[in-house]
């Protein structure tokens, strides 16, 4: 979710250091803010973020951006060209600091998330759609059989929120909170075991290479709403879910933030 920036050039945005043509010896420095000085600019001065494009219109946010925090961070700037589908006129908030090392991260909608800001509260959403990974573990191999367990993990659709990020010594590592943690967001496992079978042909068999395949057992439960790892361990017992109790580390793992601490 999280991208390191590349910085966007435009006016104002960050302080340069050129060399004066009146006095030869004299460096003018152009600052963040939009003034000009012969001293090196301040940490306010100098500071840059991450500043979200948004759409006024439906909040959706196109891209995000480096800035002068001293110049954009009154977030009344606009985009004064289109940016990343913006249109003119686009929106431009703070989303972040920079890190200890001066990179600055941003989050953006894209094909897996959907990236809002909120002007009445002033927060960002970020919307999940639902996910559905798929791992496969070998249980047994030979040249001529197979044993594998297909493990799927679905989750629903989440949302998340988010202020300005002070990323000073995160490590650009963006810190939200799930809206409504628990409810509407449930979750399913499916653990299906099958035997492979092929012709002895010097490799190993697998499902890629079979040509006749049997069930030999299919595994699942659900979840209505967010539960803890341990919880998630003691339905598995309480349903006697033999094959996925095995796969718990990894089922874990797959749910990722899912899981409750």
């Amino acid at each position: 979710m999280k991208k390191i920036l590349s910085v966007f050039a435009i006016a104002l945005m960050l302080p340069i250091a050129s060399n004066s043509t009146a006095i030869a010896s004299e460096t003018i420095y152009h600052y963040g803010d939009g003034t000009s000085g012969t001293t090196p600019p301040t940490p306010a001065q100098a500071a840059v973020g991450g500043f979200a494009v948004v759409n006024p219109e439906t909040g959706v946010v196109h891209g995000v951006i480096v800035g002068s925090v001293a110049y954009f961070g009154g977030n009344d700037r606009t985009m004064g060209s289109e940016y990343m589908g913006c249109p003119v006129g686009c929106l431009i908030i703070q989303q972040s600091t920079s890190d200890q090392n001066g990179n600055v991260s941003g989050l953006r909608s894209d094909n897996d998330k959907e990236v809002t800001y909120v002007q009445e509260t002033n927060v960002f959403q970020v919307r999940e759609s639902g996910i559905t990974q798929t791992q496969t573990v070998t249980d047994s191999v030979s040249e001529s059989l197979a044993v594998e367990t297909d493990v799927t993990v679905s989750r629903s659709a989440r949302v998340y929120e988010f202020g300005v990020q002070n990323f000073t010594n995160s490590n650009g590592q963006f810190q939200y909170n799930e809206v409504a943690p628990s409810q509407n967001t449930s979750a399913q496992i499916l653990a299906t075991t099958k035997e492979f079978v092929c012709e002895e042909s010097g490799v190993v068999c697998s499902q890629r290479l079979s040509n006749a395949s049997t069930t030999l057992g299919e595994e699942v439960i659900s979840f209505s709403e967010r539960k803890t790892s341990e919880q998630v361990l003691a339905q598995a017992v309480a349903e006697a879910r033999t094959k996925i109790r095995e796969q718990m580390s990894l089922i874990l793992s797959m749910l990722g933030r899912w899981t409750l601490n």
